[in-house]
């Protein structure tokens, strides 16, 4: 195990369990190991003041061709999947990063990316055996993982932006384990801080794919007789139901305090109606962006992130709100106090009890010369954390290690679309891209996190006969998916126009929630065999490709896009 800590133009190496003094700072590197388990923790200690660029610690690893590598994506809509060692991550093409380079990792390099890499946590698996390294606790810094395979390296560095430091700092706490992939996250998880949050898994419906941003009080009225009719039996009512009016309610993005003109009542009218239903009442916010055409962007410029040359910073680009949308600056008090008043408005005036935060990376794009980005993101969930209160937070849109248990639900994959894949962002290279198929790869890579670190979120299944181009087999293995690896289940249509048939469908996949996963095996690209156990055991194979697929030992050749759950 190596360390060396960049800062200045120059680089030191700690000795590990020994206090390491130079003329500028000190450190104490503390290592220890248990077993194939080792843990590493950083501080450092300057001196004067200094800027401090980055932090690496190497873990040697003899890279087989037979591995399968885990490259957990920047935010909760970064695609994730496994890799070989001769793979590489495709970069987001030129032509796209003036629009979307703030909602991945393309502005976190200052030189060329590393060919395969992870963020937070990331593994190498041969057959059932892993070595994990992560990061237990983000508050620092964001952490990079890079599989250097050429040097049979796993090498994590903390990013520290060239942070003006002058106080004692704790750059890390990292934990690497080799074994049982069950046994080596267990006891990562037990590594991260621990949770006060009360997790309780919930099935729900929320306004976006049935009406993307074109939403009014008498379409959500609606809606929610439906649902509220529909669910009122078992298994719907066995978890919370969660009701949740998403994007479209506002009069413009930024301006959360004042409905559309489409909500002549007001979003509090809304929010008793779902209460009286039974349902838990949620909304959707971006708290940290603005849309050009808003009052804050127009009366408050002074609340905007800046670049170093004094101007507003686009967040990114998004034709539904007219364009280009902008940061808001976290440490401005003003922005605290504003977003202090809407929360509370929405929690405690007009009665919601979930917070569906999206949007969030915004938030650290451009940190102050005293702070990390992952300072920045860290302390932001803090803050959405502490206002949220005794309600509930499903954040969205998020690096993921910012928001352990500091969320009760989190996305943990990019947004459904209405199709397989979205075939002009998909050549974009854009890995945040609307895409089901990128979702369900996502959705299955990061099953681990669910129930440990907060509460999976999968997106939504559709089983609607149209306004869409799925068929049963794709409308089926996505629900599928999402039971297993989610403990937040979201719908989006119109359950008055489900046949009996859907229902029962439905029904009877919601039988395989809270299942125990206990192996799960890409046993080539896209074909999964998954066993796990409920009242029973059983073994599911799944296809997501467009072709005929035939599984080992499975005396049965799967169709495209379908999926079968048998009986072990």
């Amino acid at each position: 195990m190596k360390c060396t800590v960049y800062y200045d133009n120059t680089s030191v190496e700690p000795t590990p369990n020994k206090m390491s003094f130079f003329e500028e700072l000190y450190f104490d590197f503390k290592v220890s190991s248990e077993k194939n388990a080792h843990r590493a923790s950083l501080f450092v200690h300057p001196k004067q003041r200094i800027r401090l660029a980055k932090v690496e610690i190497e873990f040697f690893y003899q890279f087989k061709r037979t591995d399968r590598l885990f490259c957990n994506g920047f935010q909760s809509w970064s695609q994730s999947k496994m890799y070989s060692p001769n793979e590489s991550i495709h970069r987001l093409r030129t032509i796209a990063k003036p629009y979307f380079k703030y909602y991945g990792d393309d502005h976190m390099f200052e030189e060329k990316p590393p060919k395969l890499y992870s963020w937070t946590y990331g593994y190498v698996r041969n057959e059932n055996q892993c070595f994990l390294i992560g990061s237990t606790l983000e508050n620092t810094a964001f952490s990079l993982i890079e599989y250097d395979t050429a040097k049979n390296i796993i090498r994590l560095t903390k990013l520290c932006d060239n942070i003006e430091l002058d106080h004692s700092f704790p750059i890390f706490d990292i934990f690497a384990d080799q074994g049982l992939e069950k046994n080596v996250f267990d006891a990562y998880f037990k590594a991260v801080e621990p949770s006060s949050n009360k997790l309780s898994p919930s099935f729900g419906w929320t306004s976006w794919y049935r009406h993307y941003n074109k939403i009014s009080e008498s379409k959500i009225l609606s809606d929610l007789n439906a649902f509220a009719n529909k669910t009122n039996q078992a298994p719907f009512n066995d978890t919370r139901r969660i009701f949740q009016i998403d994007d479209g309610f506002q009069s413009s993005v930024g301006d959360w305090l004042t409905p559309s003109n489409d909500f002549p009542n007001g979003i509090a009218k809304v929010a008793s109606a779902i209460t009286n239903e039974g349902l838990t009442p949620g909304v959707w916010i971006a708290p940290f962006v603005c849309s050009k055409d808003s009052k804050v962007f127009a009366n408050h410029q002074a609340w905007l992130l800046k670049d170093k040359k004094g101007n507003p910073i686009k967040a990114g680009y998004n034709s539904l709100w007219g364009g280009w949308y902008y940061a808001l600056d976290f440490y401005n008090k003003e922005v605290k106090n504003y977003l202090t008043e809407v929360f509370f408005t929405y929690l405690n005036k007009w009665g919601f009890q979930l917070i569906k935060a999206d949007f969030l990376f915004a938030a650290c794009i451009a940190p102050p010369s005293n702070k990390t980005k992952g300072q920045v993101m860290h302390e932001a969930m803090s803050f959405l954390h502490q206002l949220v209160g005794q309600n509930q937070l499903l954040a969205c849109g998020v690096p993921l290690g910012s928001t352990f248990n500091l969320s009760h639900y989190c996305r943990i994959g990019p947004d459904t679309h209405l199709a397989w894949d979205h075939g002009l962002l998909r050549f974009l290279r854009k890995r945040e891209r609307v895409s089901t198929i990128a979702a369900l790869r996502t959705i299955i890579h990061r099953r681990h996190l669910d129930g440990n670190v907060f509460l999976n979120n999968p997106d939504v299944f559709i089983m609607r006969k149209d306004g869409h181009k799925f068929d049963s087999y794709q409308q089926y293995t996505i629900l599928l998916i999402q039971v297993l690896f989610g403990n937040q289940i979201f719908n989006s249509d119109d359950w008055d126009a489900y046949s009996e048939e859907t229902i029962e469908e439905i029904k009877g996949l919601l039988a395989f929630r809270n299942a125990e996963i206990i192996t799960c095996d890409e046993v080539d690209a896209d074909l999964y065999k998954i066993t796990f156990e409920t009242n029973s055991k059983y073994i599911a194979y799944i296809n997501l490709t467009k072709v005929k697929s035939r599984m080992p030992n499975l005396n049965y050749e799967l169709l495209p896009f379908e999926s079968i759950v048998l009986k072990r």
